[in-house]
């Protein structure tokens, strides 16, 4: 089988990782899979090229025009690709035009959102009005995703599943020997209880809450030896107002980090992941955490209650909930036996249902049954 990823851009975030960690899987069965960024230049996606079996950057700008789809029809033409995998609503535009000059082509899509970019509005309803039909399936990564779309897209319910995003095993898994590491490249005693927060600045990803519910943690829990290292970037006036709230509230206890190629070693040298969306589809960062056997503390938003089981993988507070945030914080931080029965609890149910492995194995029944 012969898949192609269609994308917008390749940048670093959580839609890259799982685009990626798809294909190192599938091409684990023996999927022939290709990825394709409009935007990107063709240097970008070439720095991808030991993760795919074909590669393309297009270069198309903001408005997509006739020749990125002559460019990606003969790239489909002559990869003889089957299988039109897309992760957003302007790679939904263009499959949906391919298939009336490739009419055997199957179009699967994912839908990752977690704002209503691809789906509220009459523009946005109207070019799915008119793109779906063309889609053989459609893939969320959550139930509350699932019933989210449903009620924005006319999509028969038979037409969408629900594929939890996988995890790679074999890079995030348990590490004891990270602990050291952690705690020497963030210049704390070995003692130091360390949290992660990883995301890009936005408001979406809630790091503003997070900073104000360690404040809270550190209160209660009396001069424990506590560090809050943070994962991620943004802006230059996300980053400025965000490293100024950080010095303010916390003080010599925050680090950041910036943009990290290394997250699982951060993750397995932890102590526990603080996770607090204001809005999230999935929260791909958790099933990493877990699968590095560190337990959770996140905001009951989105998916995230799908995958984060309250006292048996880490702890849900209500979203927008800093005093509740802080104290889950301060709980787990300062109980060391919960603290392990929910590391534990979290390692068995990431290799449980998130093994990435298996999620590719139920995108490839559906390709299949596509193609049927």
């Amino acid at each position: 089988m012969r898949c192609l990823h269609l994308t917008l851009t390749t940048d670093r975030g959580g839609r890259r990782d799982a685009i990626l960690t798809l294909i190192r899987n599938l091409r684990a069965l023996g999927v022939t899979c290709g990825l394709v960024g409009l935007r990107d230049s063709p240097d970008q996606v070439a720095s991808l090229h030991e993760l795919v079996d074909f590669h393309a950057g297009l270069e198309a700008g903001p408005r997509i025009g006739p020749k990125a789809i002559g460019d990606l029809w003969r790239l489909c033409r002559d990869q003889r690709v089957e299988v039109l995998h897309v992760h957003d609503a302007g790679s939904q535009v263009v499959a949906s035009a391919l298939r009336c000059v490739l009419p055997n082509l199957r179009i699967v899509m994912t839908f990752h959102r977690s704002l209503g970019l691809d789906t509220e509005g009459w523009r946005n309803r109207l070019r799915n009005r008119v793109t779906l039909p063309a889609v053989a399936k459609v893939i969320t990564a959550s139930e509350e995703r699932r019933r989210y779309f449903l009620g924005q897209a006319p999509m028969p319910p038979e037409k969408v599943a629900v594929i939890p995003h996988g995890v790679d095993l074999g890079r995030f898994h348990p590490d004891p020997s990270r602990r050291a590491w952690v705690r020497a490249t963030l210049g704390c005693p070995p003692e130091t209880l360390v949290a992660v927060a990883i995301g890009h600045f936005g408001p979406e990803k809630g790091l503003d809450q997070i900073l104000a519910g360690m404040a809270v943690a550190l209160r209660q829990l009396n001069g424990r030896p506590v560090h809050l290292a943070v994962l991620g970037a943004g802006t230059p006036e996300q980053e400025r107002l965000l490293r100024g709230a950080g010095e303010a509230l916390l003080g010599d206890r925050v680090t950041f980090l910036g943009f990290r190629p290394d997250v699982p070693a951060w993750l397995q040298g932890a102590d526990l992941l603080v996770h607090a969306p204001r809005q999230e589809a999935f929260g791909l960062v958790t099933i990493q955490a877990m699968a590095c056997g560190i337990p959770v503390v996140a905001a009951a938003v989105g998916g995230v209650p799908e995958i984060v089981a309250d006292d048996r993988t880490g702890l849900l507070v209500p979203p927008g909930e800093t005093d509740d945030l802080g104290g889950a914080i301060a709980t787990v931080l300062g109980d060391d036996v919960m603290r392990s029965r929910l590391a534990e609890g979290a390692l068995a149910l990431a290799r449980e249902r998130f093994d990435a492995l298996e999620s590719a194995r139920r995108h490839v029944e559906i390709y299949l049954a596509a193609l049927a």
